[in-house]
C-alpha cells in the first residue's frame, strides 16, 4: 500500500477537486506544468486521490519507458487505497493523468484518441482530429492554432456522456515530436529552449502549453462538435467525406497543404455526432 510521503498537487476537473501525490519533487514541478490550466489553491476539499509512485522510491516521471516497476494507486474520499495498474516499460490501462477514466469523473465523462479545435470564426462549433498514433493529428492542431483556431485539447477528446454533441476544454500540454519540427519551421529552439522534453516511443517530445501556440477557447464555453477530420498515413493522397467526418490518407511531409484546405470546411454541416 502507499505510504504517505511526498507531496501534493490540487487539481480540479469538471467540478471535482483531485489530489495527486508525488514522491519526487522533480514529479511534482512535472505535474504543476502539465496541468497547469487545472491548478487549485491548497486546502479546498478532495474528493479523489491519486498516488504515483516507483519500487525504488525515485522519480516517477523520470522512469517513464524505462523497465522500472512504476505504480498508480487511487482512493475517494475517506476510502481505501486501490492499485490501478502496475508496469515496467507499457502501461496498458489509460493514463490516469488526467482521471477522466477513475469515478466519480468517468460517470460524466466519455474519452477519445484525438485532438479538438474551435473554429476561427470565434463560434463554440469544434473540429475534432482523430487516427492512430503516428498520423499527424498534432501537427495538424499546431498548424490551424497558427491560422487562428482555438485550441480545446490534445491527444483526448473530453465528451459529455449526456450530451454526445459536447465537448470539454482540457488544458495540457501539446506533445510536438521531434522527428515533426521540420514541419514546424517557427518552433525555433528560443521558443523550445525551455519546455519540458520527454522520452517517447516516438523519439523525443517537446510538452509544449498552448497558449504558446495560439489562443485557447475559454474554460467554460459550451463547445459542439460539428465535424470531424480522421487521419490515417499513406503515401497516396485521399480524401473521402460521410456526413460529418471526412477520411484522409496522407504523408504528413507531402500532404500538408491540402490536409489544411480541407479542415478549413464550414462549421456547422455536421450533426454533432462526428466522433
Amino acid at each position: 500500500m502507499p505510504d504517505s510521503g511526498g507531496t501534493t498537487v490540487l487539481t480540479r476537473f469538471r467540478g471535482v477537486t483531485v489530489a495527486f501525490r508525488c514522491p519526487d519533487p522533480a514529479d511534482t514541478a512535472h505535474l504543476r506544468y502539465y496541468l497547469s490550466d487545472h491548478l487549485l489553491p491548497d486546502g479546498s476539499p478532495v474528493e479523489l486521490t491519486v498516488r504515483l509512485e516507483t519500487a525504488d522510491g525515485g522519480s516517477f516521471t523520470q522512469a517513464l519507458g524505462t523497465p522500472a516497476t512504476k505504480r498508480v494507486w487511487w482512493r475517494p474520499t475517506a476510502g481505501p487505497w486501490r492499485l490501478y495498474e502496475e508496469w515496467g516499460t507499457h502501461a496498458l490501462l489509460p493514463s490516469p493523468v488526467p482521471p477522466f477514466g477513475l469515478p466519480p469523473l468517468r460517470d460524466r465523462l466519455r474519452l477519445r484518441h484525438g485532438a479538438a479545435l474551435a473554429a476561427p470564426d470565434g463560434s463554440a462549433r469544434t473540429l475534432a482530429v482523430t487516427g492512430a498514433s503516428g498520423a499527424g493529428k498534432s501537427v495538424v492542431l499546431v498548424h490551424l492554432l497558427r491560422q487562428g483556431w482555438s485550441f480545446v485539447s490534445d491527444d483526448l477528446l473530453v465528451m459529455d456522456r449526456q450530451d454526445p454533441g459536447r465537448l470539454h476544454y482540457y488544458g495540457r500540454p501539446v506533445g510536438v515530436r521531434e522527428r515533426n519540427l521540420r514541419l514546424l519551421p517557427w518552433l525555433d529552439a528560443a521558443l523550445l529552449s525551455d519546455v519540458p522534453c520527454l522520452p517517447t516511443r516516438w523519439g523525443r517530445t517537446w510538452m509544449v502549453r498552448p497558449q504558446r501556440l495560439g489562443r485557447c477557447a475559454p474554460v467554460d464555453q459550451p463547445l459542439r462538435l460539428a465535424w470531424r477530420l480522421h487521419l490515417t498515413r499513406g503515401a497516396r493522397f485521399t480524401v473521402r467525406t460521410a456526413g460529418p467526418t471526412t477520411y484522409v490518407t496522407w504523408d504528413p511531409h507531402l500532404h500538408l497543404e491540402e490536409v489544411l484546405a480541407v479542415c478549413r470546411r464550414p462549421a456547422g454541416e455536421g450533426d454533432g455526432h462526428a466522433a
